[in-house]
């Protein structure tokens, strides 16, 4: 299957692109980490981002707030 076809099927099967679907991606599996009380930076790096300021800039701009902030009110079950 070439590129192009992986990616309508990935799109049609899903709902949205590929790209969009990694961006979502890897902040959750950051919060994830933290959530299992991983540093901030330990958790950026699990998540594919290059240091914990990259994490922090693309949470923001996503969601509006410092994963810090995001995970400082939330009550993790376990």
């Amino acid at each position: 299957m070439s590129d192009s076809g992986l990616s309508h099927l990935f799109a049609s099967e899903l709902g949205l692109p590929f790209r969009p679907y990694v961006l979502w991606t890897r902040p959750r599996v950051a919060m994830s980490s933290l959530a299992d009380g991983a540093l901030l930076t330990e958790a950026a790096h699990t998540a594919g981002f290059a240091d914990s300021a990259h994490l922090t800039r693309v949470v923001r701009r996503m969601m509006g707030q410092a994963p810090s902030t995001l995970t400082a009110g939330v009550r993790w079950l376990s």
